[in-house]
C-alpha cells in the first residue's frame, strides 16, 4: 500500500513539492492556533463569546479581498503572493500572541484581521498554482497532497504541543523557557518562518503571461456565472456548518470533558494520521469509485459521526460518553477531510478552465464569509445559553443539505459526460452544465 502511494506521488513537479512544504510550514502555526489558541484565550480571562468574536475577524479580510485577488491573478505569477503570505502570517501570529498576553483588545482584533489576510493569499493562489503546474494525469495527486498538508501539520504540531507541555520548562544558561500555551505558540510561530525559504525557491520562469483581450476584463462576459453559482452552492452550506464546529471543538472537549490543551493536541495528532493517509488515498478511490463515493458517501458518514459526538454532551456524566466522543471525533475527521480534495477537483472540473481562478477566489471568499457568519452565530448562540450539542446538530443539518446539493451536481456532471460519450474531462477543459 505504501509503495503504491509512493509511486503515485513521486512524479509530481518540483513546484508542487515546494508548494507542499510551504503550505505545511504555514499550516503548523494555523493548526497550533486551532488546537490551543482558544484555550490560551480562555486562560487569559476571555469568555466564549469574546473568543468567537476574535475568531470571526480572521475572515473579514478574506471576505473583502479574495474575489478581487482571484480576478487580479488570472494572468499573474503567483510566487510573490506566497512570499507575502509567509511574511504576513508569521509576523501577525507573533502580534496575536503578545497582544493577548497584555490584554490589548484593539491590537488583538487588528492582528486577527491581518492574519486572515495573510491566509487569504495562500488559499486563493494555491489551487490555481496547482492547476498551472500539473496535467490531467497528476492533478488529483497534487490536490490531494495539498490537502494532506493540514493533517501532516496537525500530527507534527500535536506532538510538539504535547511533548513541550510534558517538559513544561527548561533552563539554558540560567535562562528559563516555559512551555505553556504562550511559549508553545511562540516556538511554532518561529518555525513558520521557514515557509519563506520554500516560497522563494518556487520557479515560475516557464509561466507565459497571456495577453487578455479587452472583453476579458468584463466580469459578466468573462465568466459563466450560472455555472459558478451552482458549483459553490453546496460549499456555502458546508462551510457555514464547519465554521460552527471546527474552531470550537477544543472548547467542547475542554468544557464537557475537561480535556486539557495538550490532551486535545495529542488526540488531534492521532486523528491526523488517519486524515493524512486517507487524503493520499483519495485519487485511487476517486478513480475506482467516482465522486459519489469520495464526496457524497464519506461526507454522509462524517455527519453521522458528528451527531454521535455532539450527543455525548447529554451523557457526559457517564464515563463511556467520553470514549464515544473521542471515537466519533477520530473517525469524523478523516471522513470529512477525504471529501475536500475530491470536491475541489470536482468544482474545478465542473466550471472549466476559464472560470478556475475566479472560483478558487470565490470559494475562499465564501468560505471566509461563512466562517465569519458562523463565528458570530456561535457567539450569539452561546450568549443565549445554547449547549454545544445543539450548535453541532445545526452543523449536521447544514451538512445534510450541502451533501444533497453535491449529489445533484454530480448527477448533472455525469449525465453530461455520458451524454457526450466521453471520458471524464481533464481539469483544464471546459464543462457546461447549463
Amino acid at each position: 500500500m505504501l509503495n503504491t502511494l509512493y509511486l503515485q506521488y513521486r512524479g509530481l513537479p518540483k513546484n508542487i513539492i515546494l508548494l507542499f512544504l510551504f503550505e505545511f510550514t504555514i499550516s503548523l502555526v494555523h493548526v497550533a492556533f486551532i488546537l490551543i489558541l482558544n484555550i490560551y484565550l480562555r486562560k487569559q480571562g476571555f469568555s466564549d463569546p469574546e473568543i468567537a468574536s476574535f475568531n470571526s475577524l480572521r475572515f473579514i479580510g478574506a471576505l473583502l479581498f479574495s474575489l478581487p485577488l482571484g480576478i487580479y491573478i488570472r494572468d499573474k505569477k503567483l510566487k510573490q503572493f506566497f512570499i507575502i503570505s509567509s511574511i504576513s502570517i508569521s509576523l501577525t501570529s507573533i502580534l496575536i500572541i503578545e497582544s493577548i498576553q497584555y490584554q490589548m483588545i484593539p491590537l488583538i482584533k487588528l492582528a486577527f484581521f491581518l492574519w486572515g489576510l495573510g491566509m487569504m493569499f495562500m488559499r486563493v493562489c494555491s489551487l490555481p498554482f496547482i492547476i498551472r503546474n500539473t496535467t490531467s494525469n497528476n492533478n488529483s495527486e497534487a490536490i490531494s497532497l495539498s490537502a494532506a498538508t493540514w493533517s501532516l501539520a496537525t500530527i507534527v504540531a500535536g506532538i510538539i504541543i504535547s511533548g513541550l507541555d510534558w517538559i513544561y520548562a527548561i533552563n539554558i544558561f540560567n535562562i528559563s523557557f516555559s512551555f505553556d500555551e504562550k511559549g508553545i505558540l511562540r516556538l511554532i510561530t518561529l518555525m513558520s518562518f521557514c515557509s519563506l525559504i520554500f516560497a522563494k525557491k518556487i520557479n515560475e520562469d516557464s509561466f507565459d503571461k497571456v495577453a487578455l483581450p479587452k472583453e476579458e476584463f468584463s466580469l459578466k462576459k468573462s465568466y459563466n456565472w450560472k455555472l459558478i453559482f451552482k458549483a459553490i452552492s453546496p460549499l456555502v452550506l458546508i462551510s457555514i456548518g464547519a465554521g460552527l464546529t471546527i474552531p470550537f471543538v477544543n472548547l467542547f472537549f475542554n468544557s464537557v470533558f475537561d480535556l486539557s490543551s495538550s490532551q486535545f493536541s495529542i488526540m488531534g495528532s492521532i486523528t491526523a494520521f488517519l486524515v493524512f493517509f486517507s487524503s493520499l488515498m483519495v485519487p485511487i478511490l476517486k478513480r475506482r469509485y467516482g465522486y459519489w463515493f469520495t464526496i457524497v458517501l464519506v461526507q454522509s458518514l462524517a455527519i453521522i459521526c458528528l451527531v454521535i459526538m455532539s450527543l455525548t454532551e447529554l451523557f457526559a456524566s457517564y464515563s463511556l460518553a467520553f470514549y464515544v466522543a473521542i471515537i466519533a471525533y477520530i473517525f469524523r475527521q478523516p471522513l470529512m477531510h477525504m471529501a475536500h480534495p475530491s470536491s475541489n477537483e470536482f468544482m474545478m472540473n465542473y466550471v472549466g478552465k476559464k472560470n478556475q481562478e475566479l472560483i478558487s477566489a470565490l470559494s475562499s471568499s465564501l468560505w471566509s464569509a461563512s466562517w465569519f457568519i458562523s463565528a458570530k452565530i456561535f457567539e450569539w448562540l452561546r450568549l443565549l445559553n445554547f449547549k454545544y450539542y445543539e450548535i453541532f446538530l445545526i452543523t449536521a443539518g447544514l451538512y445534510v443539505f450541502g451533501v444533497i446539493l453535491y449529489a445533484v451536481l454530480i448527477s448533472q456532471f455525469e449525465f453530461k459526460r455520458d451524454d457526450e460519450e466521453s471520458k471524464m474531462l481533464p481539469i483544464v477543459d471546459d464543462f457546461s452544465g447549463d
